[in-house]
């Protein structure tokens, strides 16, 4: 883990306990990935149902994101955020013991509910609970730990997809453990002070509120900047075993190794964007990050479409700096940016309704992925991913507000209202 200056970072418990949360949730949303290789050979699955598999968090978080959001501004942060962690560990557990794919499907659709709902909480959470001049750097460093969910999954599963045609639920239960000590330890958790001040009384007046012309604009241009990311953030990420595996013609264990090695390298991005988010900015981060990644996947599927010949260390630096670029920019900015952006009674409402607009682009580039798997479409597929990627980019540089604390909020030290 990087290490931070005190006066930038601001680790408390129940920061601790939000960023455990988020790491259970992306170990078990990653899990799947690695035996996906396995899994299209045991259980004989279509490239759809693969995609379908794959895809299942994603569509539950859909569902998760928006409804938590309203029922945290409505009964509170505290208890949506012990709700949703009960629904994941239930879901985890018996997605692990599923006993073919039609229930294997299902329980992961449920299981994203709360994976949905968690991020949905969590950051509005924070934002009422760190103070401005903290506020970017924390969150950042959340987020990071979120990441490290990711290459703990690709690690679980490449040591236990080696040990038989069940190993995948090894895997999985382990993500299931993560789920149920963070769902203990947060029962500790306070509320935050600006939600009780600020509250509104009547799910009427928050969805009043929520529509607004001013929060309806908020929401949906922090939408399209989550959607796009999500695009390509999901669709490498998840399919990042198989990638490595169409490229290479590598087993679901060396697949598993790899992916381990390209996306630790690609957590170098997030450590930088801890130290610079308020010296850079939100804007000039997310624009960065989008540019970045299209920049890297154009070479290279342009040399997957053509059939070119290259050297694994070009085509992992490729997909290491794509990665890298978008956890540097868009994969930190979008969520923290959206959060900032509401006021405290229809903060979580604000940031579920982006989110499920968001996790709908995550759920579109794992489609796609699953459409187009095979040598030649996955160079169309990363020619689709970079096109997304650079849009990003444009449209960053010419509609995002910038977010970071002004210079009064960080003279008073308060938390945002």
């Amino acid at each position: 883990m990087p290490t931070t200056s005190s006066h930038r970072v601001h680790m408390t418990p129940a920061v601790w306990l939000s960023a455990v949360g988020l790491l259970a949730g992306s170990y078990d949303v990653t899990a799947i990935s690695v035996a996906i290789v396995r899994l299209r050979a045991l259980w004989h699955l279509t490239s759809g149902q693969t995609a379908a598999l794959t895809a299942a968090p994603l569509v539950g978080s859909v569902v998760g994101a928006i409804v938590a959001g309203l029922l945290a501004d409505r009964f509170g942060r505290r208890l949506l955020m012990l709700v949703d962690f009960a629904a994941f560990v239930g879901a985890a557990v018996l997605a692990a013991l599923s006993s073919g794919y039609g229930s294997l499907l299902f329980w992961r659709t449920v299981m994203g509910l709360g994976v949905g709902a968690d991020f949905a909480v969590v950051f509005p959470y924070l934002v009422e609970s760190v103070a401005p001049a903290k506020r970017g750097p924390t969150m950042a460093l959340v987020l990071w730990i979120n990441d490290v969910g990711q290459v703990l999954a690709f690690a679980a599963g490449s040591l236990f997809v080696g040990t038989g045609a069940a190993g995948f639920r090894g895997a999985l239960i382990v993500g299931a453990i993560l789920g149920a000590i963070t769902l203990v330890s947060r029962r500790a958790l306070p509320e935050t002070q600006p939600w009780l001040e600020r509250r509104l009384r009547s799910a009427r007046d928050i969805v009043k509120q929520g529509l607004r012309l001013d929060t309806v604009s908020k929401a949906g241009s922090s939408a399209v900047m989550w959607f796009l990311h999500q695009v390509t953030g999901q669709g490498l990420t998840l399919f990042l075993p198989l990638i490595i595996a169409l490229l290479w013609s590598a087993g679901a264990a060396k697949s598993g190794v790899a992916s381990i090695i390209v996306k630790l390298l690609s957590l170098a991005g997030g450590v930088i964007t801890i130290f610079v988010i308020d010296r850079w900015g939100r804007r000039k981060l997310q624009w960065a990050g989008f540019l970045g990644r299209g920049a890297a996947l154009v070479p290279l599927g342009l040399m997957v479409l053509t059939g070119a010949r290259m050297p694994f260390w070009m085509a992992g630096g490729l997909l290491t700096l794509a990665l890298a670029f978008g956890a540097m920019g868009p994969d930190k900015t979008t969520v923290i940016a959206t959060a900032e952006r509401f006021p405290t009674a229809v903060r979580a409402s604000g940031q579920g309704a982006a989110e499920m607009i968001g996790r709908l682009g995550g759920v579109s580039g794992v489609l796609l992925f699953g459409l187009f798997a095979g040598p030649h479409g996955l160079g169309v597929t990363l020619l689709v991913f970079a096109a997304v990627a650079l849009l990003g980019a444009l449209l960053t540089w010419l509609t995002l507000p910038e977010t970071r604390p002004t210079a009064a909020e960080l003279a008073q030290g308060e938390v945002a209202s």
